[in-house]
């Protein structure tokens, strides 16, 4: 008797052994792979009315070559210049060269910012010199008041004639403005410093992707 039960139990832990390892092979193991996604590369703000823009800026100017320079190597330097981290979008540097027929001008570099009420867009014009020949609000949400603040001819002309070594100084080199528009103009000053630092970075030291320049307006 005793020994039926014995045969009986060990016939029947055989089976749940052979019903277990069935159960494996008819159900294969699915292998989860954990990706990381890189980050999405920021869009670099476009130059939307190069022709009109080019004759404002560089009167007599002919054609203008676009070009772009990867500045990722170049971090450790930008970032001692600018006092902070680049940004993404300060990975590379769209340069439009202005030409008067073979003639260097100077070149345009586009920025966008953060304004109170969203992004602000500028377009920047600098000379052979690395000095600022003028500039312009390309796009913009903020409101009425913020606008003529940031538009006043003569607070535009106060960035003409600086450099990247400049202290660009709010409300001391750059006049003050109305307190609506500070914030906003406190973008637009940064902006325009960070983008002469990134062309003189640019043009002083080889980038390691290489520069391409392909693009050839006339």
């Amino acid at each position: 008797m005793v020994r039926r039960i014995l045969f009986f139990a060990g016939a029947f832990t055989l089976l749940l052994a052979m019903a277990w390892s069935l159960s494996k092979l008819s159900s294969p193991e699915v292998l989860v792979e954990s990706r990381v996604s890189p980050p999405e590369p920021v869009p670099l703000c476009p130059w939307r009315e190069p022709e009109a823009d080019m004759k404002a800026l560089f009167p007599g100017a002919t054609r203008y070559e676009a070009e772009t320079k990867i500045l990722s190597g170049l971090r450790l330097e930008l970032q001692a210049r600018l006092g902070r981290m680049p940004s993404g979008e300060e990975n590379s540097l769209h340069l439009f060269r202005i030409y008067r027929d073979r003639i260097a001008l100077g070149t345009v570099v586009t920025r966008r910012v953060k304004g109170d009420f969203g992004a602000i867009e500028l377009v920047l014009a600098i000379g052979p010199d690395r000095q600022v020949r003028g500039w312009r609000l390309q796009r913009s949400r903020e409101p009425a008041a913020i606008l003529e603040a940031l538009s006043d001819p003569a607070w535009q002309r106060s960035f003409e004639g600086k450099t990247a070594d400049n202290p660009w100084q709010l409300g001391r080199d750059i006049p003050a403005v109305a307190p609506v528009a500070l914030n906003s103009a406190a973008a637009v000053v940064e902006g325009a410093k960070s983008l002469l630092i990134l062309v003189a970075t640019a043009d002083s030291a080889p980038s390691p992707g290489g520069a391409s320049s392909s693009h050839h307006h006339s």
